[in-house]
Order: C-alpha cells, then structure tokens, then sequence
C-alpha cells in the first residue's frame, strides 16, 4: 500500500503480442496465403529467374522457378519462398494486369511483389 493505505493501482497487463493481421485476400478466402517479397534488380546482368503464366490476364502464375532473384529470395527466406503455382498478384503498386505486371518487371529496378498461394480470389 501507498503512504495514506491507499492501495496501489495494478500496473495494465503487458501486451498481448498478436499474430499479424491477415491480408485482405486471406480474409476473403483462408485458404489463400499472401506475403510480399523484395527483389533489386541494380545487379550487371539481374534476372528474376521465373518462368509465368498470364492466361488469367490479372496476375503473373509462377511455372518455373530457375536460378536468378527470385532462387536467391528463395535461399534467404525459406519461409516466405516463391514456388510453382505461386501467383505475383502486384508489382510495385500495380495489380489486375499481367501484361502491365510484366512491363513494371522488365523497366524497374527495384521489385515489390504481393504473392498469392492457394485458391485464386
């Protein structure tokens, strides 16, 4: 107790730390994963390394991962690594074109990319 008897006020309990809050394609559909990787490009003679499917016109389908960026990604980040079947949902802002994805990837040097895994949305 305080000087007085007044009774000391509990101290607020700690934080709970959360797991991080789902994207919004993931509340859409639980099934779908989503996370974001960065690729620079900077490097003489940089590749991403990916063979990709546009046929669904809105996002780059991943049908092959070779040896480039997107394999060293891989290496550095198991745990968020891009696998066939993956689909790059945005690059660098821009989403709901493939065509348009494939121009960002080919003209910028630094990659942001949104990817999907599981059942498309």
């Amino acid at each position: 107790p305080e000087p007085g008897g007044a009774v000391k006020p509990a101290a607020p309990p700690a934080p709970k730390t959360s797991p991080p809050e789902p994207s919004l394609a993931e509340k859409r559909n639980p099934d779908v994963k989503e996370w974001t990787i960065i690729l620079d490009k900077s490097a003489e003679g940089a590749r991403l390394g990916v063979d990709v499917d546009l046929t669904d016109g809105v996002s780059l389908q991943i049908d092959k991962v070779n040896t480039g960026l997107v394999d060293d990604w891989n290496q550095a980040h198991p745990d968020k690594a891009v696998i066939k079947e993956d689909r790059i949902v945005s690059v660098n802002r821009q989403q709901g074109n493939a065509t348009r994805l494939t121009e960002v990837c080919k003209t910028d040097t630094v990659l942001t990319m949104v990817v999907q895994r599981g059942p498309p949305s």
